[in-house]
């Protein structure tokens, strides 16, 4: 479980500083129970949000596995989202703290503002279209790293330096993440990623490697244009982006964004060896294959 992991490691970097009093004892790790409760919130919400996206989607399969919707059909698929989001909401309101439940609270807003930004994507070319993108992956992947990073410190009473590179540390992990998973939707197999190649394509979402691609290969425009909705487009896509440089535009830009993840970590308290741990998973985004 990765979001939950990253948010327990912030939270042990974090936590050098935090009252004796507040802290929970774990091993070699000193954590409190309502850091724990984030993680465990942080990963429900994702968890929900997959549910959710499956049925948008119309997806069948979750990494190789037959989606909640498959077995059980749309409306109960819904419910199963609702309600893993209604005990998160639960769990959070049971740490007590305002400005940690605004927080985390603004992951799920921010979740729909991005499916909203999804769906409600121009196709036509635009200036800033590539921005977009950007701001639409912070907010359905980033934005969870983010905040949840966020709330660990604040519930370390970390200063609010330490709160602000925690929070960005988050947000560059999360792009990072999204634009390497933008990446092997074109390069990886299908076996090894656990969902179908050119899967974004085939739902008619132009992504960082399409966007950038088509810069150099302007007739790309007229294929994302009708969001690839006619035979033969999604292949003739997908071997223009692979023939492009938008692969590596975007690789180097997922790179950018994981050393900015890095840099951020190793100016963290490294508690217990907890900031090298972050560098560690920030500097390996890049070598992830599924």
């Amino acid at each position: 479980m990765f979001r939950p992991t990253i948010a327990l490691l912030m939270a042990n970097a974090c936590n050098i500083s935090a009252p004796k009093g507040v802290r929970l004892e774990c091993g070699s790790e000193e954590i409190s129970v309502n850091q724990y409760k984030i993680g465990m919130i942080s990963e429900m919400i994702h968890t929900a949000s997959l549910v959710h996206d499956d049925v948008i989607d119309g997806a069948d399969t979750r990494r190789g596995n037959a989606s909640v919707n498959a077995i059980w059909g749309n409306k109960m698929a819904v419910l199963v989202g609702d309600f893993i989001l209604a005990r998160a909401t639960q769990i959070l309101c049971s740490i007590g703290r305002p400005n940690v439940i605004s927080v985390m609270a603004s992951i799920i807003e921010d979740l729909v503002m991005g499916e909203f930004m999804q769906m409600t994507a121009k196709t036509e070319v635009a200036e800033n279209r590539m921005e977009q993108y950007m701001q639409k992956t912070f907010k359905k992947t980033a934005s969870l790293f983010a905040n949840s990073c966020k709330s660990v410190a604040l519930l370390a009473e970390a200063n609010s330096e330490l709160q602000w590179r925690a929070s960005e540390y988050g947000r560059h992990l999360g792009i990072a993440f999204q634009l390497v998973d933008d990446l092997l939707d074109f390069v990886a197999s299908a076996d090894v990623v656990g969902k179908p190649v050119a899967a974004d394509l085939k739902l008619g979402l132009s992504t960082g490697p399409v966007i950038l691609a088509a810069q150099q290969y302007p007739e790309l425009n007229v294929l994302m244009a009708r969001k690839f909705a006619e035979c033969g487009d999604v292949d003739r896509a997908r071997d223009i982006v692979l023939n492009s440089d938008g692969i590596e535009r975007t690789r180097q830009l997922a790179r950018q964004h994981s050393q900015d993840a890095a840099r951020l970590a190793s100016t963290l308290p490294n508690n217990d060896g907890a900031a090298d741990v972050l560098v560690d998973f920030a500097l390996s985004q890049l070598d992830r294959q599924s």
